[in-house]
């Protein structure tokens, strides 16, 4: 089968059991490791290496009233719209990037241990910041403990779900706990099988010890939720309920005037037609011919080759897979790290997010949220 990347979207995108996305521990199946100790991996997950020490725990303020509200920490404030306490004056941040700074590190001694298959275990159905209605797989002794452990698959969902405010997910309509054994995939989104304008969140319980890397992933998967939305992209229900009709994809790809996500047309003013337009016009055509190569070994060669030869254009290596992934990884570099002061493209790239100021107000409320759970939960 041909590894063109929009054949694959085609493919991958639109089956509705498949995930759109994933966040991938592990060095990618290239046969050369394009890995280097000072790049920042895009599938944070693989490192073994304890979350950097969180700054000393700010004493905890009486409550804010007798109903049982959240108590809130010194330059903490409660948010009574979302139940929360956490700082609004941009205090967090410094505090949130140090604890951020151990998920992009790579460590060469992470062993995976995975399972044959992936298994869903549970999917729950989200109503605001509630999960409900659990749907239980049938599934092999082995895996039951990891399926009862509801409170654990509480706990991630109250964590995503502070951190990323309702208002901008309300188009996620599912959350799934499912696994693939130690490694492989953290977290990925897909779009909702009977409604493909709706999204579903899926976490392998399993790999959500390290919460920096749990946070940055989710973090990752927010950003393909915020460039494929209906707001961002014009959903294609056809292709979507049509996943064997090739030549219709190929009159949807041909026909779209701006960039085919695999999902359907983005509109002109979307985030990732604008990204994709300055940062992958250039040499998108090299990056499509590489897809079309059959033989494994000259594949797994030229997409070495690719990275190599466009090393600075990317903030982690999992970045050029392709141009959907380079936006998802750029805008986790922009929540969960500081300002770029360089002038590669891999920096342009996280600047980008800064020229919106909706983006900015987003990045300053995911990192105060975030913040406020991680040192909760440490």
């Amino acid at each position: 089968m041909k590894k063109n990347w929009q054949i694959k979207a085609f493919l991958l995108v639109l089956a509705a059991t498949m995930l759109a996305c994933q966040t991938v521990m592990g060095v990618p199946e290239y046969e050369d490791d394009i890995y280097e100790d000072d790049i920042a991996e895009a599938s944070p997950q693989e490192s073994d290496s304890e979350d950097a020490p969180p700054p000393a725990q700010p004493e905890v303020e009486r409550p804010v009233n007798d109903d049982g509200e959240e108590s809130c920490m010194v330059d903490e404030s409660y948010h009574p719209e979302n139940s929360l306490c956490y700082s609004d004056n941009g205090t967090s941040a410094e505090a949130f990037f140090s604890l951020m700074a151990s998920a992009t590190e790579y460590d060469e001694d992470f062993e995976e241990k995975l399972l044959d298959s992936e298994y869903v275990l549970v999917k729950y159905e989200i109503d605001g910041n509630e999960i409900f209605s659990p749907e239980y797989e049938d599934v092999d002794s082995d895996l039951l403990d990891e399926q009862d452990n509801t409170a654990l698959h509480q706990q991630i969902w109250d964590f995503y779900a502070a951190m990323i405010p309702a208002e901008d997910r309300d188009f996620v309509s599912h959350y799934v706990i499912m696994t693939d054994g130690l490694g492989g995939t953290l977290a990925a989104v897909e779009q909702n099988p009977e409604a493909p304008t709706l999204w579903m969140l899926s976490v392998d319980i399993s790999d959500t010890d390290n919460l920096a890397e749990l946070t940055f992933t989710l973090i990752h998967e927010y950003g393909h939720l915020l460039t494929l939305n209906t707001s961002q992209v014009n959903i294609d229900e056809y292709i979507f309920n049509n996943p064997d009709d090739e030549d219709a994809y190929a009159d949807a790809e041909y026909n779209c005037e701006t960039y085919f996500t695999g999902e359907g047309c983005a509109k002109s003013s979307s985030y990732f037609y604008l990204f994709f337009d300055e940062f992958w016009s250039g040499f998108y055509d090299e990056w499509s011919e590489i897809q079309y190569i059959e033989d494994d070994d000259a594949y797994y060669d030229a997409t070495d080759d690719f990275y190599y030869k466009y090393e600075d254009h990317f903030v982690t290596d999992y970045a050029a897979t392709n141009p959907g992934e380079d936006i998802a990884e750029s805008w986790a570099f922009f929540v969960t790290k500081a300002k770029p002061t360089g002038n590669t493209i891999a920096d342009k790239k996280v600047l980008f997010f800064y020229e919106f100021p909706e983006l900015v107000a987003l990045r300053d409320e995911i990192i105060a949220r975030g913040y406020s759970r991680l040192i909760r939960m440490q």
